[in-house]
């Protein structure tokens, strides 16, 4: 089922040089707006209005902050104005609803405006706050590699300004517009993740975002089961391309068959990467270790060394796409590849932890089958004993059981010490492996976590290496944690 549609209001272009009347205090540059500035930006009436200001914004009572305004949202599951009271409680300031029973009887000093709709009113605000951006809006899209490359993008930038970005996995119709509206108002760059799981998605975000700038990390097989082909998944992350105009700035992969297709689409300069011939951005010498990685990055302005203390071959293509976009967008890429080796990797996205003796390769934010063939990739030069933990992906639709099987395929030929495969797609991948020469004590086919997590305890010794990599819905902390409790704290 396609997320809640994003309200298709036109941006503001000023042809008088004036901000709309809604900002003509400019809450921008404050970062604070009145109940009446929030009511006239998302076209809503306000019924109550208090002597306070908005300086937040929140759709989550645990985590609401005074002086928040209280956003409630209607999703599948929950309705956000059965939390409008535990809102005004812990210290909101304003709320935004659409359900005015909600408030009735409700006291206490919070101003309170009705939209038609609270999630159209939430974007309509985050609209109205781009506009008054100052910074280089960054938009950043891709199958795999996005929060990474995303960050590696930020920890460059942050060496000729002042960088804000999205946090967290904030890339979505409702995370966006929140990222937008926390953004830094005094940030000289903005980079904003976008993500998308169907046909229009990334072109609603940017009719909030406005991005001067575009990367597109890599075209791969994520959520195929919805999109249905590669190309169609190429022309969904090209639309981040269709807003930009002369003069400004993409940064696309060279090595896809879809290269062309982003050519035809671009209008503003754009540039390639990868390790073909003719990109104007093109990896040579890659050299891999269990802890670093290294290669020369060959640029129009010459040749540099980089090395990163991050794991993967596709780690150095997410930092080629940061690099080759920093050094368009006026950056030294000397001075850049000496700064990426500074830099960490995010959260459960091929960490490594050692603990008694074994290593521990977590990589349990998210898969499809180019993150789980790169994981696969990393872990063959990692010590043995070798043991790949492996999971369920989601969304691939019909194509899962040959994508599993395919993975399944290439775990024998990467031929890890034991295969543990949790779920019922995980299954294929199990027997694919035992029909490609893998030993059947070799591979174990599970049904839970918890399961998995028993099995472990009895077969992981010290100076094994285990990798454990999955769809995010398959919550494989909980592995992690029933085995070493404290691990996997970045997912919840």
């Amino acid at each position: 089922m396609r997320p809640a549609s994003i309200l298709p209001i036109a941006p503001f272009h000023s042809t008088t040089g004036k901000l709309p009347a809604a900002f003509s205090a400019n809450p921008m540059m404050t970062n604070s707006w009145t109940a009446a500035q929030i009511a006239e930006a998302c076209q809503g009436h306000l019924l109550k209005e208090a002597n306070t200001t908005v300086t937040g914004f929140s759709i989550d009572t645990r985590s609401i902050k005074p002086g928040d305004l209280f956003v409630a949202l209607k999703g599948e599951n929950q309705d956000g104005h059965r939390f409008v009271r535990k809102a005004a409680e812990a210290g909101a300031s304003a709320l935004l609803i659409s359900d005015e029973s909600a408030v009735n009887g409700l006291e206490g000093a919070l101003s309170i405006i009705k939209v038609a709709d609270t999630l159209h009113g939430l974007q309509s605000l985050a609209r109205q706050r781009r506009q008054q951006l100052k910074s280089q809006v960054i938009g950043v899209t891709g199958s795999n590699g996005k929060t990474t490359t995303r960050s590696m993008l930020q920890h460059l930038l942050n060496m000729t300004g002042k960088c804000s970005a999205t946090s967290g996995n904030l890339n979505n119709h409702i995370g966006l517009p929140l990222t937008i509206l926390g953004l830094d108002t005094t940030a000289d760059y903005a980079v904003l993740e976008m993500g998308m799981n169907h046909q229009g998605e990334i072109r609603d975000l940017c009719s909030i975002a406005h991005p001067t700038a575009a990367l597109i990390c890599n075209i791969g097989p994520a959520h195929i089961g919805i999109l249905g082909s590669l190309k169609n998944i190429a022309r969904a992350k090209a639309e981040i391309l269709e807003g930009l105009v002369k003069g400004q700035t993409a940064v696309v992969p060279g090595d896809t068959e879809f290269t062309d297709l982003f050519r035809e689409i671009a209008r503003p300069a754009l540039f390639t990467f990868g390790e073909n011939a003719g990109n104007d951005y093109r990896i040579s010498n890659l050299q891999m270790t269990v802890n670093d990685l290294s290669f020369t990055l060959n640029a129009p302005d010459g040749r540099h060394n980089c090395q990163l203390a991050l794991a993967g071959r596709h780690n150095a293509f997410n930092a080629t796409a940061a690099l080759a976009l920093f050094h368009q967008l006026g950056g030294n890429l000397a001075e850049g590849c000496r700064h990426l080796a500074s830099f960490a990797p995010v959260g459960a996205r091929m960490e490594k932890v050692v603990i008694d003796g074994i290593n521990i390769l977590l990589d349990c934010y998210n898969a499809n089958p180019g993150s789980m063939s790169e994981a696969l990739k990393f872990l063959a030069v990692c010590p043995s004993p070798r043991v790949a933990v492996l999971g369920d992906m989601r969304e691939l639709g019909d194509m899962a059981v040959e994508m599993h099987r395919q993975l399944g395929a290439q775990a024998a030929a990467s031929q890890p010490d034991l295969l543990v495969c949790v779920g019922a797609d995980a299954a294929h991948i199990a027997a694919a492996a035992r029909e490609n020469g893998m030993a059947e004590s070799a591979v174990i086919a599970l049904s839970s976590n918890d399961a998995a997590a028993e099995l472990l305890k009895d077969r992981l010794i010290k100076g094994s290496t285990v990798l454990f990599k999955a769809s995010r819905g398959m919550h494989f902390e909980t592995i992690v944690r029933n085995l070493w409790p404290g691990l996997g704290q970045d997912l919840h």
